[in-house]
């Protein structure tokens, strides 16, 4: 559906009457809209896939009271965007009722599922957005080392296409065990987490670039680093290794797009 400014700023306005919060967001920056100026303001978490007829909804991260959100895919003066509106449920949760515990369970299944990638169980994007903008920004604010290290398995694009997926994400899955056990059983400060293709990315909260670079890559090369391509062959990838750190930088999308920088260089 297509808004003018004036008939949006109304659509919400009622909107609100019904919800918590009520916002629009240009999708592909992952940002907040000001509508009046239409510039991008704080970061959001990323926008989920739309149905067919440019709708979604999911519970929040690192909500613990029931929330969340739905989201219609809108045209603002002829420019893409995604009307969200969000909403709370906890006194319902709280309750104690049979119906308000199964809610409880199924939210608390959809966050654990829709922060892990489903190939290789690890962290995806979507977590990355939503939990660790602010809080990386809140540590180097407070003077701890902030840094991020992107692993590439160079094989993977090759496995997809000359052999099948499911050898690519076995490789994948590999990997991702590999740098699993580097990272440790806590991941709090340090989460694993796939990117898009064949690429990892962790953070490291109180950890340097070159310390979280050298300790992955090490990994890898004492690591047995085989798979199996088919029942009858078995496969060996190689990993990249790049680092980018907050002093490098003083933001979170410029570590980041400088170590995407180092990997493709």
């Amino acid at each position: 559906m297509e808004y003018t400014r004036s008939q949006l700023m109304d659509q919400i306005a009622v909107l609100s009457r019904l919800f918590d919060e009520v916002f629009v967001v240009d999708a592909g920056a992952s940002r907040r809209l000001d509508l009046e100026t239409m510039q991008p303001t704080e970061t959001v978490e990323s926008v989920p896939d739309l149905d067919n007829n440019g709708r979604a909804w999911r519970p929040l991260y690192g909500q613990n009271d029931g929330s969340m959100a739905l989201y219609w895919s809108v045209l603002l003066e002829h420019r893409p965007c995604v009307l969200v509106a969000v909403y709370t449920l906890p006194e319902q949760l709280n309750m104690g009722s049979r119906e308000a515990s199964a809610l409880s369970r199924m939210l608390t299944q959809c966050h654990s599922e829709m922060c892990r990638d489903y190939v290789t169980g690890v962290y995806n994007r979507s977590f990355l957005d939503a939990e660790f903008r602010d809080r990386v920004a809140k540590a180097a604010a407070a003077g701890e080392a902030v840094s991020v290290a992107m692993v590439r398995v160079n094989e993977y694009a090759r496995l997809c296409r000359t052999e099948s997926v499911a050898a690519a994400d076995r490789c994948l899955t590999t990997a991702a065990g590999i740098l699993s056990l580097a990272v440790g059983p806590e991941q709090e400060n340090t989460p694993l987490v796939r990117l898009e293709d064949g690429v990892f990315l962790v953070v490291g909260i109180g950890t340097d670039a070159k310390s979280l670079e050298h300790r992955l890559r090490d990994a890898m090369d004492s690591a047995r680093r085989t798979f199996s391509i088919t029942l009858a062959r078995r496969g060996e990838f190689t990993a990249t290794v790049v680092s980018a750190d907050w002093a490098e930088t003083g933001s979170w999308d410029w570590m980041v797009s400088l170590a995407e920088q180092r990997l493709g260089g």
